[in-house]
């Protein structure tokens, strides 16, 4: 099957492509597996397209085992591996906690029952030596009971220990899952978490919310006459100045490939477009120069598509029509900010 688009296409024409083939190959449409036909149609990971095209050469049916088996060895990256593995670690830990406690409940119930049967001896009227041998046995048994209290603490100590490597390894993970290696930015799992929160408050306190899609123009040329190198530094160069830009709680992010996004909170839809307008002339009257050779590059450009939340409608739709402004401003010169509202 040769569906695959170019990666220069928008996120909704790649969404348009792959909601089709999702239900055409009886998928199930599931976050994960709209995220492997999305990646299959945008045709960036080759390994991914050439397995989904073998599949379908064969006719083989699309199982729940096929699509986990896609998502893992094509999709799943390493971090979120290695959460799967501090997961299962620290399942380890709770379940040895648990018997460890389960040992001292025990050890605490039978100290508990000798005391109780000594109770009673004394009870019964001993004489002095066989109150000295009840006083032996509860020393002895106190003893025991104590190196089992000191043995369990030192044990939730040393759980408690790697209770906190465990978390420090999390926060690592979790911070490299949601930040873009290449840019320092927020990856888009990180975008698609930030703005439905911001949606939600935004829903909350009737506050604005505007959001911005940015792609490079050209980006295919600039990696083709110069090479993926300089292409990403031209990705990084940009990325920095979107910072110089972009202050206070707005939020940029790595969408994907050379495109970006903006969420911006708080913020009235003119001064989106105001910001989007300075973004837009402070990248184009830059210069990249690339620290190997001083070569200077000229004429970085982008394009941007801006768009205002309406209250309670779905994420997609928003973005959508961020998207459509951006792909009105390629199509129509290139280096625009084009007002998606109006579309």
């Amino acid at each position: 099957m040769t569906t695959k688009l170019n990666h220069q296409k928008p996120a909704s024409e790649l969404l348009r492509f792959a909601l089709p083939l999702i239900m055409q190959n009886g998928v199930p449409p599931t976050p994960k597996n709209y995220t492997i036909w999305y990646e299959y149609v945008a045709g960036n990971n080759k390994n991914l397209v050439a397995a989904i095209d073998d599949l379908i050469k064969k006719q083989a049916a699309f199982s729940d085992q096929i699509n986990s088996e896609l998502y893992s060895n094509y999709i799943a990256c390493e971090q979120e591996k290695e959460i799967e593995h501090l997961r299962s670690e620290l399942q380890k830990i709770l379940h040895e906690s648990e018997e460890h406690i389960s040992d001292a409940t025990d050890e605490a119930s039978r100290y508990k029952t000798k005391l109780e049967d000594h109770t009673a001896h004394l009870n019964t009227g001993l004489d002095s030596n066989k109150i000295l041998r009840v006083i032996d046995a509860l020393s002895s048994e106190t003893q025991e009971m104590v190196n089992t209290n000191s043995n369990l603490q030192t044990k939730l100590t040393n759980m408690s220990q790697e209770l906190t490597g465990l978390r420090h390894q999390l926060e690592m993970v979790h911070s490299e899952l949601m930040t873009d290696a290449l840019t320092g930015l927020m990856n888009r799992k990180s975008f698609d978490c930030t703005l439905k929160e911001a949606a939600s408050i935004s829903q909350e306190t009737r506050s604005n919310l505007c959001l911005m899609m940015i792609d490079v123009d050209h980006f295919k040329r600039i990696n083709d006459n110069y090479g993926h190198i300089v292409g990403d530094e031209v990705l990084r160069f940009i990325a920095m100045k979107m910072k110089e830009v972009i202050k206070g709680r707005d939020i940029v992010s790595r969408f994907g490939g050379e495109e970006f996004a903006i969420i911006l909170p708080d913020t009235p839809f003119s001064g989106a477009l105001h910001i989007a307008e300075e973004l837009r002339k402070t990248i184009s009257t830059s210069k990249l120069r690339r620290k190997s050779s001083q070569q200077t590059l000229d004429n970085i450009t982008i394009s941007i598509g801006v768009a205002r939340y309406r209250l309670h409608e779905d994420l997609d739709v928003f973005i959508h029509r961020a998207d459509r402004g951006l792909y009105h401003a390629k199509h129509n010169g290139r280096n625009k900010v084009i007002d998606g509202e109006k579309l």
